[in-house]
């Protein structure tokens, strides 16, 4: 009994020797392999700043390219610098990812992943500058049964043909989410495709009505307020009436035109209270909102305005 006792003692303790050993090295490599990382990434980083800057492309091959991870590491690097400049030479970005097999790389990753992890992968995708071989392998992934998947999927589509853009967004079935247009808007700030705001708003598409509010709205498009009276007062959707109601406002531009009025005053209680937090943030006042709502709502816009809270209520 004790020699089995002690035999069984030693198997456990060799085990646990093992398991902490098997931790350690995983560890330490672990440590030593995000070690090589940043130094891949400052090194990737400062050759691509100096052929974006001097104009030096030749030999864009980079060194330790074939090591793991290091292709990675210089996606992510690539990816940095298109978001993060405006207009960036997209042509010399492309020939980096072709001819360091970036574009090979993230295939293979899109290919080997699903889900959420997928849907990264095709996001670094859209944030690049491929070639049509890419969009034409990507294009499986347009019936995922994941929403990321099927969105980044378009957004590839989107980023590769700009002039196409409109037409590409308008074939997607789904409503745009509050972080797809996010996502489209901050895609359409770096100049990876051109939109123009008129044929948005007039586009019997709800997407692109939604994409066109939100370029108006984050450029302060004054312009526009003729367009989006129009909307307020025959668009079939009442969500988007609203949203063109808070682009008005958010340009601090008069809402008591008639279309407005009209609008306010078909609005559930709910709406009308929403609408009443949301301009007591903007700032207009209670004289201005009177044609607006009515005595009670008055009353609550005015306890708003009068607040020092009023930032935090009104969000």
């Amino acid at each position: 009994m004790t020699a089995t006792y002690m035999y069984f003692s030693a198997v456990l303790a060799v085990a646990l020797l093992v398991t902490v050993l098997a931790v350690v090295v995983h560890r330490a490599g672990r440590l030593r392999a995000e070690r090589v990382g940043a130094l891949l990434q400052r090194r990737y980083m400062r050759i691509v700043t100096m052929m974006m800057t001097d104009g030096r492309h030749a030999g864009s091959r980079f060194p330790m390219i074939g090591r793991p991870g290091a292709k990675e590491v210089l996606a992510r690097v690539l990816v940095l610098v298109a978001s993060s400049s405006y207009g960036a030479d997209r042509a010399l970005l492309e020939r980096l990812v072709a001819e360091n097999g970036v574009d090979r790389w993230l295939l293979r990753r899109v290919r080997l992943t699903g889900g959420y992890t997928r849907a990264r992968y095709l996001s670094l995708i859209a944030s690049l500058p491929v070639g049509p071989h890419v969009v034409k392998r990507v294009s499986r992934y347009a019936q995922s049964r994941n929403r990321y998947v099927r969105f980044y999927t378009l957004m590839v589509r989107v980023v590769s043909d700009p002039s196409q853009a409109l037409k590409t967004m308008a074939g997607y079935r789904e409503p745009f989410t509050g972080f797809e247009v996010a996502e489209i808007m901050a895609m359409l700030r770096r100049g990876l495709f051109p939109v123009a705001y008129g044929p948005l708003l007039e586009s019997p598409v709800r997407n692109l009505r939604v994409i066109g509010l939100n370029i108006v709205r984050q450029f302060g498009i004054e312009e526009a307020e003729r367009a989006l009276l129009r909307m307020v007062g025959n668009d079939p959707v009442s969500e988007l009436c609203h949203e063109a109601i808070y682009t008005l406002a958010s340009m601090h531009l008069p809402i008591t035109r008639r279309e407005i009025v009209r609008r306010v005053w078909s609005m559930d209680r709910g709406e009308r209270k929403a609408l009443c937090r949301r301009l007591a943030r903007e700032g207009y006042s209670v004289a201005a909102l009177g044609r607006l709502f009515d005595n009670d709502e008055t009353r609550y816009v005015d306890s708003l305005v009068s607040s020092y809270k009023r930032s935090i209520a009104c969000n």
